[in-house]
């Protein structure tokens, strides 16, 4: 398999793992009553990021940095276009999202250099 089928595979992988990912965590969220933004966020923002980085082919740390940066991005439009009345005038959701991609590439990064050592 040559390495643009590979990438994209890779990205078809991360995105049903965001669908998955987030319908899961949602659903969690609601029947354990908690707060569902942050945990949706949270745990797709962590799914993404280690997804993108466990599924590229080459250059795996960059891949995961970049999925960090889309989903960043994707995450901002969706916190402002799926306001909820428990959202009002909070960004603790979008902060939460943004943490947990943090740690997951710190993670990742953690991961790359015990291959290197």
């Amino acid at each position: 398999m040559n390495q643009a089928f590979k990438f994209l595979l890779s990205i078809i992988i991360v995105i049903m793992t965001f669908v998955v990912s987030a319908t899961l965590a949602g659903m969690l969220a609601g029947y354990a009553g908690w707060w569902k933004k942050p945990v949706i966020g949270g745990v797709a923002a962590a799914c993404v990021v280690l997804s993108g980085y466990l599924s590229a082919p080459v250059y795996k740390l960059y891949s995961a940095a970049v999925w960090l940066l889309i989903g960043a991005v994707a995450a901002w439009v969706m916190s402002s276009v799926f306001m909820y009345a428990e959202d009002a005038d909070t960004s603790v959701p979008l902060y939460v999202t943004y943490a947990s991609g943090m740690f997951a590439l710190a993670l990742c990064w953690g991961w790359e250099r015990r291959k290197v050592v």
